[in-house]
């Protein structure tokens, strides 16, 4: 029985939006958690949500923090869904801003810039904050 090598899947972020990828992966391990950090503040401002708060929960180091505040997001937005309310994309978009926190804090930058793109549909935007690096 021979062996095949498994090839790793490519990221979320590689896949969908190859550019954004690509200039993450130019830049130094501390420039990608500086302009990741920048990105999940924007799209956790862009969803509505208290940047200040966000980065005092980031500050403990902790995707636990971030893991209730999605659930809770995305249990309101499931409630609102199913009574036709179109309020329920404000509360997708704020599960995926929390969502996005939870990865960097893991330091999963690809991750964190995916959900952060995901929640505000901006992709020309975070093009730029890698041309103001």
């Amino acid at each position: 029985m021979s062996t095949t090598e498994k090839k790793a899947m490519p990221a979320r972020l590689a896949s969908s939006y190859p550019d954004v990828q690509d200039a993450l992966d130019a830049l130094t391990p501390s420039k990608k958690m500086e302009v990741a950090t920048r990105i999940v503040l924007w799209a956790a401002n862009e969803a509505g949500l208290n940047t200040a708060d966000i980065v005092v929960a980031l500050s403990k180091n902790d995707p636990a923090l971030f893991d209730e505040l999605i659930a809770e997001m995305e249990e309101q937005q499931f409630r609102l869904f199913e009574l036709g309310d179109e309020r329920h994309l404000a509360f997708f978009n704020k599960a995926r801003a929390y969502n996005a926190s939870a990865w960097l804090v893991r330091g999963v930058l690809h991750e964190a810039i995916y959900e952060s793109i995901f929640s505000t549909e901006k992709t020309l935007i975070v093009d730029d904050f890698f041309k103001n690096k």
